[in-house]
């Protein structure tokens, strides 16, 4: 009796039947819903608000946006930086972030009711006692929740999100990509244009000579 060959089980791709890729920034009014949701849940959404709204205006990448601590933002006299310069993990160069007054106002508010020191973690995990940073597993758990309560589906966003949203409303806003690279911290324009899902399928030949003067 002939014995069967084996046939070697194909390998199944890590992503098989999940959705990968690019999620979506949140629009202006997405945004305003989620603070307003924070913001109704009072001081225990404190902390939530100002880890939101930094993490929208700062576009910081998760690990950068975590580490941060209350000295990164907060002043000597205990006022709240407009403009932080944040060091950015694997000797990345620094970047400058700007905070809106929304977001500084609610900063503060988190630094004064949690009685942080300089030293300790603006975003801790855990316990909350600033000893060690949230890590990125709850933060996209509390993203989840966020975009749940906001009515939103949550397959379609990210804590990438996060970083994207402004990049993508001043982009809309503006089309100067520059300007948009120079925010993210990216070296290259090329990649700029590669995370925020920029594509172009036209030929620069027929572009250029569509634009003769």
């Amino acid at each position: 009796m002939a014995l069967k060959k084996k046939v070697a089980a194909k390998p199944q791709a890590w992503n098989k039947g999940l959705e990968v890729g690019k999620r979506d920034g949140f629009t202006p009014d997405q945004v305003k819903r989620i603070r307003g949701l924070l913001t109704d849940r009072g001081a225990p959404g404190l902390r939530d608000l100002a880890l939101f709204s930094t993490a929208i205006d700062t576009m910081l990448h998760a690990q950068d946006l975590l580490r941060l601590v209350a000295g990164d933002v907060q002043s000597r006299n205990g006022s709240i930086r407009p403009l932080i310069e944040v060091a950015r993990a694997r000797g990345m160069p620094p970047v400058r972030c700007a905070l809106s007054k929304v977001t500084a106002k609610t900063i503060e508010k988190w630094i004064t009711s949690s009685g942080k020191k300089r030293t300790d973690y603006l975003f801790p995990g855990g316990a909350r006692s600033g000893n060690r940073p949230m890590g990125g597993r709850q933060l996209s758990r509390l993203l989840q929740f966020w975009v749940a309560a906001a009515g939103l589906d949550p397959t379609n966003y990210s804590v990438e999100s996060l970083r994207r949203t402004k990049a993508l409303h001043i982009l809309k806003g503006t089309g100067d990509l520059q300007t948009v690279r120079v925010l993210l911290g990216h070296a290259r324009i090329e990649s700029t244009a590669r995370y925020l899902g920029l594509k172009t399928n036209a030929d620069p030949i027929a572009v250029c000579r569509a634009f003769d003067i």
